[in-house]
């Protein structure tokens, strides 16, 4: 789970090597979404809590990805 709290960090490092951009970031977010509910269900036990708990911080975590790459751009 700490693993994935680094996507910020790695967008960086593939947005200033020219391989991901925002605006296919921002394309791909409603399959970001869904992927990030997959791994969430997987990792947690059966409880919508839980899985609204670990869900909702990855999301937020691909939305500042996004901008980090915005701001690489620049």
């Amino acid at each position: 789970m700490g693993v994935v709290f680094q996507l910020p960090v790695i967008v960086f490092v593939l947005a200033r090597l020219g391989f991901v951009s925002s605006a296919l970031l921002a394309t791909y977010r409603k399959h970001a979404f869904l992927v990030i509910m997959v791994v969430a269900a997987i990792i947690t036990p059966p409880d919508l809590m839980t899985l609204l708990l670990v869900s909702l911080p990855l999301y937020v975590l691909y939305e500042v990805s996004i901008r980090v790459a915005r701001w690489v751009e620049k």
